[in-house]
């Protein structure tokens, strides 16, 4: 197959792909050559945390195998780091994602599950994720037309997924649309189904509608000889709540990294899961200001009495919630302080009258340590969704330990 220009040079530079594509990786590694910042924020992952969660997921959906969903640079903590962990467990049976150059990436860095990709490909790119054994999804006439196209350049098999939009209207193969593409992917010896899976919404009476459209769906294309594969509908939320459609494998993206989809799930009680990281920053600077002295371009916050300032090299550009500044605590030095402002860089925390903090002392502003710095005390202190505290830059380096 002739190669243009564009191939050509993604084929020369596949050596440097995790660095280009993947800045979080090539972060990491600088990370563990410098072993900790002084100027910068950075994330903590406990590999003992998330197997301790996939277990109690496990447990959840009776055994089943599980498909993490590791999309968004899985909410910003890392999807190659994390799927790295993962990769250790015996209850996953695969890793999702939704982006074609993160799948690339882990497998650069040894992640050896299956990897299905949820949304589209760049065809720069095609001739690698065939190469790598990524699972791609056909949602759409076009992106089957796409895929045909790649089978006949590539002369290889490829696994795919058949995606079929149950009613979520987002994604997928309209559902009554799904018979008929899924007899012309047949006829594609290229082509073989691996998986089959929908995409479920949260009211529960139009989810169980969605399920009965699905098992209808593979039933009938069981009957006429496709092969559906492993079929799977149930995130997160489906999970707890709908046991019916946990199909053949289950799905989940939250609760892996400790959190629960929806606040006071009487499920957290029955599968009590562990925070899974640590964010944290160091103190750049250390003011005392003084009573009438402001903080912020909208002069958010009003000193009323001296106190010291810190300030942390960490912003809503960073991915952390700019609600933090109604009420969020930081732990510094074993002791809860309280967020006064957020700006796009910087945060600050007021220490008192009186202060034994140092530039250069770490602050710990999500973590297990104390109930009010995880993501669900967070979200319970600013009056938001556990939600607000998993959206981090790829640029923030990422380390991960056996445990905490």
């Amino acid at each position: 197959m002739k190669q243009n220009r564009r191939q050509f040079i993604y084929k020369s530079f596949a050596g440097l792909t995790a660095m280009v594509i993947s800045p979080h990786v090539f972060s990491y590694s600088l990370f563990q050559k410098n072993k900790s910042y002084d100027s910068k924020p950075w994330i903590e992952l406990s590999e003992a945390a998330y197997l301790y969660n996939v277990s109690q997921i496990s447990k959840m959906a009776k055994g089943k195998p599980i498909i993490a969903v590791l999309k968004n640079n899985a909410y910003g903590l890392g999807d190659v780091q994390v799927a790295r962990i993962l990769n250790n467990s015996s209850s996953i049976a695969g890793i999702a994602i939704v982006k074609d150059e993160r799948a690339i990436a882990m497998r650069n860095e040894g992640v050896s599950k299956p990897i299905l990709l949820m949304g589209d490909f760049d065809s720069v790119i095609a001739n690698a994720l065939v190469e790598k054994e990524i699972t791609l999804s056909i949602f759409s006439k076009d992106s089957l037309k796409k895929i045909n196209t790649l089978a006949k350049e590539t002369n290889k098999a490829i696994k795919v997924a058949l995606y079929i939009d149950t009613g979520l209207g987002r994604m997928g193969i309209p559902y009554k649309e799904t018979i008929r593409i899924a007899e012309e992917i047949k006829k594609n010896d290229k082509l073989s189904i691996t998986q089959t899976f929908s995409t479920l919404t949260t009211p529960k009476d139009f989810a169980k509608e969605q399920i009965q459209r699905f098992e209808s769906i593979t039933n009938e294309l069981n009957e006429k000889g496709i092969s559906t594969g492993i079929k799977h509908l149930a995130p997160s939320y489906s999970l707890l709540d709908l046991p019916q459609s946990h199909q053949e494998a289950v799905r989940p993206g939250i609760l892996l990294h400790g959190s629960f989809p929806s606040v006071k799930m009487e499920e957290a009680k029955q599968f009590p899961l562990k925070v899974t990281y640590r964010l944290k920053a160091p103190v750049i600077r250390l003011e005392k200001l003084k009573a009438g002295d402001t903080i912020g371009f909208s002069r958010f916050y009003k000193i009323n009495k001296d106190e010291w300032i810190a300030t942390l090299p960490l912003g809503w550009a960073d991915g952390y919630d700019s609600g933090a500044e109604n009420g969020a605590m930081v732990l510094l030095n074993g002791k809860l302080y309280r967020v006064v402002n957020v700006n796009a860089s910087h945060t600050n925390i007021s220490l008192g009258a009186k202060t034994k903090i140092k530039v250069g002392d770490i602050a710990t502003l999500i973590g297990p340590e104390r109930p009010e710095i995880t993501p669900e005390g967070f979200g319970k202190l600013v009056k938001g969704h556990n939600y607000l505290q998993i959206n981090y830059k790829e640029s923030i380096p990422k380390k991960t330990y056996e445990t905490f």
